[in-house]
C-alpha cells in the first residue's frame, strides 16, 4: 500500500486487527475501525489512542452476518472518513464446537461472516474505488485452513 489514504480494517479492535490499524494510523492512513458489538469498546479506545497522536478514525460496530450491514459498511466508513483507498478483511468469528454438538446455525454464521462478508465488502470497495485511485485489498485468513481443530468444528 502507498503511504497516505483511507482504510477500512475489518475486526479491527483485537489481536491483529488492532495492530494492523496502529501501524497504519502511524503511517499517516485514516482508518475506518470495524468492531463488533462484543468488540465496540475496545474499538472506541483505540479510536481516542488514534486522535490523540493526531490520526484520523472512526468506528463503525458493524454485525457482517447482516449481508445488508456487510454490504452496507463500505459507504459508511468512506461518509466518515472519505473514500476508501485500501481495505483490510480481517474479521473472523470463531466458537467453539465439536462434531457432537455442531449447529447448522453455527456453520452458517462462520460462512456469513467468514466468506461472504469479505466479498461483499470487496464489491462495494471496487463499486466505489474513485476512478483515478489506485486501491487494494488484502484478506487475512487463518492457520486452521490448513490445521483443522476439532473444537472449532464449524470454523475449520
Amino acid at each position: 500500500m502507498r503511504q497516505g489514504g483511507t482504510v477500512l480494517v475489518t475486526g479491527a479492535a483485537r489481536r491483529i486487527g488492532r495492530a494492523i490499524v496502529e501501524r497504519l494510523a502511524h503511517d499517516g492512513y485514516a482508518v475506518a475501525i470495524h468492531a463488533s458489538a462484543r468488540s465496540l469498546p475496545e474499538a472506541q479506545e483505540l479510536a481516542r489512542e488514534i486522535a490523540a497522536r493526531g490520526g484520523r478514525a472512526a468506528v463503525l460496530a458493524t454485525d457482517l452476518a447482516d449481508p445488508a450491514e456487510a454490504a452496507g459498511l463500505v459507504a459508511r466508513a468512506a461518509a466518515a472518513l472519505g473514500p476508501l483507498t485500501h481495505l483490510v478483511n480481517n474479521a473472523s468469528i470463531f466458537e467453539p464446537d465439536t462434531a457432537a454438538d455442531f449447529q447448522a446455525g453455527d456453520f452458517d454464521r462462520n460462512m456469513a461472516v467468514n466468506l461472504r462478508a469479505p466479498l461483499l465488502l470487496a464489491q462495494a470497495f471496487a463499486a466505489a474505488l474513485p476512478t483515478d485511485a489506485v486501491g487494494s485489498i488484502v484478506n487475512l485468513i487463518d492457520q486452521r485452513v490448513l490445521r483443522p481443530d476439532p473444537h472449532y468444528f464449524s470454523y475449520s
